[in-house]
């Protein structure tokens, strides 16, 4: 018998094969690992910036209001959707957000440094009438005259003086006619 045999070709093929497909599936899982503890780490102000730099609409749905359209701005706490018939600015964590996948991709958001507070300051300056999208479906219409540091004051379009804790605003709501 000679022991010098050559080996198969076929055989050392095959075995590189095998070890070519199980580093691969190797490598694949690694990216799916890291991928999953990106996703885990992410707040969803950054998801929903994410979005808004994409150009994607998105659906929110908070206190039984919903809206759709296009992410327009990112501030600290909240994000702005337009849906070329009103613009809401919604609190990130008072609503759940829905990718939509259909449709043209709107224009990229822009990022703004403001927080919600601020945004409420920049309403009571102008005057302008809003709505106020609060929990359980409700809204309050008019224009907000004093914000404090837990509540807001707002002039009512029947002339009454609401009194609305800052915590219960899910949104600000206004037309597009406004701007």
């Amino acid at each position: 018998m000679n022991s010098n045999k050559e080996p198969d070709p076929e055989l050392g093929a095959e075995l590189r094969q095998t070890a070519g497909r199980e580093w691969a599936d190797e490598a694949a899982e690694d990216e799916r690992l890291t991928e999953l503890l990106r996703r885990r780490r992410l707040e969803l102000a950054e998801v929903v910036k994410d979005v808004a730099h994409r150009g994607t609409r998105v659906l929110a749905e908070f206190g039984g209001h919903s809206f759709t359209g296009a992410v327009i701005r990112t501030g600290v706490d909240y994000a702005t959707l337009d849906d070329d018939h009103q613009i809401a600015d919604i609190r990130y964590e008072t609503a759940t957000w829905s990718i939509l996948g259909s449709g043209p991709p709107a224009e990229p958001g822009i990022r703004e440094p403001e927080s919600f507070r601020a945004l409420l300051h920049e309403y009571s300056a102008t005057g302008n009438a809003i709505r106020l999208a609060l929990p359980e479906g409700k809204l309050a219409h008019g224009s907000i005259a004093v914000v404090s540091v837990d509540h807001i004051e707002v002039d009512d379009i029947d002339e009454r003086q609401i009194y609305v804790p800052t915590a219960m605003i899910l949104a600000v709501i206004r037309s597009t006619e406004l701007h």
